[in-house]
């Protein structure tokens, strides 16, 4: 039985000797509590008041979360580590001990790296081989390896890495590739990587470190002493592998305690299992505490009861007491019913349209399901979107992250770079200029150059009139590329080049053997429907959002267009006959991704379905049934 908690309690010493975890549902301030007990240890307990070098590791799932505990931590940081779990191995266990890293991969899969700089991590959101030529990598393994004609592209020649699946189901060192790669190449391919790239995939990173700590017992011991408490934030979106590192340095003195939400648990294709959290246990003589967070300030009480239903077949059971600034307001709010768009009428969609723009968000289940919702995007223009979608699959979800935070994609990084110069020319703007440079040099470099003078300037000012005159709406934003590099390589702008660049010979390359498959989709794309992309979709206040990329966050009002698609296996009429968040398959899954959508609402929520009959009857009579059971408040409406 879980004790019951407030997001203020703070766990006491005889609590905290024992490993605990907290379940707690969306607007629970699980954070809150979670950064509130850290102050309390590195300010009251012993083992760390104690010692300037002891420090609480706390472990989150993103960069933007990390920044977000660290902020919250204020003076109390400087007792503690935050970091995402692959940062905390590069850091703690990769970089440390080289020696060890080599060892394991001579041991594991007989290749023996005898690089004298260090080996770590990808450089962030950019592919392994980012810098380096295929024609080179070619060439080279065609060196080494006899009796070979080798053409791979540099896409395939990335995806080659370690198999944790494998490893994890029966202890098995292989590596995952693609199927065009010749098995008997794929060794040398990794060697390559390892040896003259030196750097590790983000899957590599938890296999090397899990395997370093099973090798070296005095990893262990160090990370023991120097870490006697180890939170996890987020602990639901945690995947075997990491579980296993984390519990492994529980077994003895340090205290693990995780924090999160078994019915948010939507990451499944990055190996995070609700199984994890539900049966989180370390062993050793330490027993384990649990607890609940059944407070939800975030939402009113009607959206509250839709999510309860949703989740029904879990223990945790919120409770909405979000606060208000006085009755009126609380009244006026709870009295708001969740609310039904039946349908794709040009009312609803207009509807929609209108939430859009008093600020309310759309969340789909793909990114290209936004373009069924945006204004203004003709039927040609949303099939060649979703052909260039499609191409992505299975990591759809990924790519958007990577477009928005990271501009790995070589089409996406030159349209963001020639839209931003669009910014600057119509607004006259050089900090537009310079924003769009940074995409490929550094601005610190070109603040430093002496070269970078009125008469630079001026030049840019001319060259942003010639690439951009008579821009309309229908040009291809490839054409405007291409003008852009026509132009850019007149010997009169030369020193431009030098002082922006640092080089004579740039141009704007949208291109790359990533995008073969759909390179002739992407210069279909016109100005318009780009910038409509880049703005309400891929950008870091998208009106239009995957459930995916709203976790963590919320909104006064919240439409919910997530419906599932054929890889679901599933049906919106199946989901609210009976809902279960509990299994580790793709229906039970989407549950979960239809409940963070719905619980990102704070105050409205409309939910957008089918036009069709036996739906709404199921869902009357579903939430009739479960209100009954409850008796609990859950208004709701058709429109």
């Amino acid at each position: 039985m879980a004790i019951n908690l407030t997001s203020s309690d703070l766990l006491t010493k005889e609590q905290l000797s024992s490993h605990f975890a907290v379940y707690a549902g969306p607007g629970s301030g699980k954070t809150h509590f979670l950064v509130n007990n850290i102050k309390n240890i590195v300010s009251t307990h012993p083992v760390i008041t104690g010692s300037k070098e002891r420090k609480v590791l706390c472990i989150t799932y993103t960069n933007a979360a990390v920044d977000e505990i660290q902020r919250r931590l204020d003076r109390y940081a400087l007792s503690v580590v935050v970091s995402t779990i692959h940062s905390f191995i590069i850091d703690n266990i990769i970089i440390p001990f080289q020696g060890d890293l080599k060892k394991v991969m001579k041991k594991d899969f007989g290749i023996d790296v005898t690089r004298r700089g260090k080996i770590s991590s990808q450089i962030e959101g950019l592919s392994i081989l980012h810098g380096y030529e295929k024609e080179a990598i070619n060439e080279h393994l065609q060196r080494v390896i006899p009796c070979s004609n080798i053409d791979y592209s540099k896409k395939i020649l990335s995806e080659v890495e370690i198999d944790n699946n494998a490893y994890l189901h029966d202890g098995s060192h292989i590596f995952s590739h693609s199927k065009k790669i010749n098995s008997d190449h794929v060794s040398y391919i990794k060697k390559y990587v390892w040896e003259v790239v030196g750097k590790l995939t983000h899957n590599e990173i938890l296999y090397f470190g899990y395997r370093m700590l099973q090798e070296n017992s005095t990893i262990i011991y160090a990370l023991r002493v120097k870490y006697p408490f180890i939170f996890v934030d987020e602990f639901q979106d945690t995947n075997p592998l990491q579980t296993k590192i984390i519990t492994l340095l529980g077994e003895k003195s340090t205290t693990i305690g995780v924090v999160g939400d078994v019915a948010q648990s939507i990451y499944s294709f990055q190996g995070a299992q609700p199984s994890q959290f539900s049966n989180f246990s370390v062993s050793g003589t330490k027993r384990t505490g649990i607890y609940q967070i059944s407070g939800n300030r975030r939402s009113t009480a009607n959206i509250v009861s839709l999510c309860n239903y949703l989740r029904s077949t879990d223990v945790l059971e919120q409770t909405s007491i979000k606060p208000y600034k006085n009755d009126k307001d609380k009244q006026e709010s709870e009295q708001i019913p969740v609310r039904f768009i039946c349908g794709n009428s040009p009312e609803s969609m207009e509807q929609i349209s209108a939430l859009v723009k008093a600020g309310s968000v759309v969340l789909t289940r793909t990114w290209a399901a936004a373009f069924e919702y945006i204004q203004g995007i003709d039927e040609g223009q949303r099939n060649i979107l979703n052909k260039i979608y499609n191409n992505y699959f299975p990591t759809s979800i990924d790519l958007r992250a990577d477009i928005v935070e990271h501009n790995r994609v070589t089409w996406v990084r030159a349209f963001r770079f020639i839209m931003l110069l669009n910014s600057a020319y119509k607004n006259g703007s050089l900090i537009d200029v310079l924003n769009a440079v940074e995409l490929y040099s550094p601005i610190s470099r070109i603040k430093e150059n002496s070269a970078f003078s009125a008469k630079i300037i001026l030049k840019i000012k001319k060259l942003l009139d010639k690439t951009f005159e008579g821009l309309s709406a229908n040009r291809l934003v490839a054409d405007i590329i291409e003008k852009f590099n026509t132009t850019l390589l007149d010997v009169e702008y030369k020193d431009l080049l030098e002082s922006l660049f640092d080089t004579n010979d740039f141009t704007l390359q949208y291109i790359s053997d990533f995008d073969e498959k759909i390179a002739e989709q992407i210069k279909k794309i016109t100005w318009d429907t780009a910038s409509k992309l880049f703005s309400e979709v891929f950008s870091k206040d998208a009106k239009y959002m995957t459930v995916h990329q709203a976790k963590g966050l919320e909104w006064d009002t919240v439409v919910v267009a997530t419906i599932p698609t054929k890889r679901d296996g599933t049906s919106l009429i199946n989901m609210f006959n009976s809902p279960e968040i509990l299994g580790e398959n793709n229906f039970d899954e989407f549950v979960r991704i239809y409940y963070v959508a719905c619980s990102r609402a704070r105050k409205s929520l409309y939910i957008h379905i089918p036009d069709d009959q036996e739906l709404k009857s199921t869902i009357k009579r579903q939430i009739d049934l479960y209100v009954q059971d409850k008796k609990c408040l859950l208004e709701y409406e058709f429109i």
